[in-house]
């Protein structure tokens, strides 16, 4: 990851495609097609003057004594970008969250996010979330060198149970794995692998995949939303960390190493 993080280092670039802070919360029901949120439209337009309404869907589960049943209720929600189209704002009637796709640094992404979710406070009746998410995804694409061999790069048990089990004979086309890891009341989810960009061909490009998904599932006070943000960005850090060698950390640029 670029910029400051927990570990005392600083990259000069990265390999970030997606990192997303979101907040659910319970259904506000002034805020649908016929109540769009024009007032916190205006009121972000300077940073976010780019704006679109799309559709999106609620999945409510109706469970009876012998039964289970399904309801789809289709919503309108909202998508804000800034001029650049590198950071998106997506509200509906249940959650938010800001997505960046070129990620500088932590701080820049939590001013984003007071920004936006102390203004969103101000014109809706939120008192509690539901639950408080940031989420990581590092696609790693280098130039050359074997797809199969990430050496150096990787920590080893994240690539060697595709290079021990197969071999050269065996095409393998895709190789993704999903491990979950308790952090006290903290639940981080690691996606990782060669996930081939060019499936179903066999694999031709050096790849891999290193997402991280933390998140919290309970009833919290609003004003926790920024604590658990920075702490599920300790948290991601130092996975980061553990799942890297020294020679991608070259290729980042280490500028900093304070350890």
């Amino acid at each position: 990851m670029a910029g400051e993080d927990t570990s005392g280092r600083i990259y000069k670039s990265n390999f970030l495609t997606n990192v997303i802070f979101r907040v659910d919360f319970p259904k506000i029901f002034g805020l649908d097609k016929e109540k769009p949120p024009a007032e916190f439209q205006e009121k972000i337009s300077d940073r976010f003057p780019i704006s679109k309404e799309v559709e999106g869907k609620i999945l409510d589960v109706l469970a009876a004594p012998d039964t289970i049943s399904f309801k789809q209720e289709k919503t309108v929600e909202w998508e804000f970008f800034n001029k650049e189209k590198t950071k998106r704002v997506h509200i509906a009637s249940n959650f938010l969250y800001v997505e960046y796709h070129k990620f500088n640094n932590f701080g820049e992404l939590q001013d984003d996010m007071r920004f936006i979710f102390e203004l969103f406070l101000e014109l809706y009746p939120v008192k509690i979330v539901n639950s408080i998410g940031l989420r990581f995804i590092n696609q790693i694409n280098l130039e050359s060198g074997d797809p199969m061999n990430w050496d150096n790069l990787i920590h080893p048990s994240l690539f060697s149970i595709t290079q021990d089990f197969t071999s050269d004979e065996d095409e393998v086309l895709r190789s993704m794995h999903l491990l979950d890891i308790k952090e006290n009341e903290k639940k981080l989810r690691l996606q990782f692998g060669i996930s081939n960009s060019e499936y179903p061909n066999p694999i031709a490009r050096k790849e891999f995949i290193l997402d991280y998904d933390c998140r919290i599932n309970e009833e919290l006070e609003t004003s926790e939303v920024y604590r658990k943000g920075r702490e599920f960005y300790g948290i991601i850090d130092k996975w980061f960390e553990k799942s890297i060698e020294n020679g991608l950390r070259e290729i980042m640029g280490v500028v900093n190493n304070e350890e």
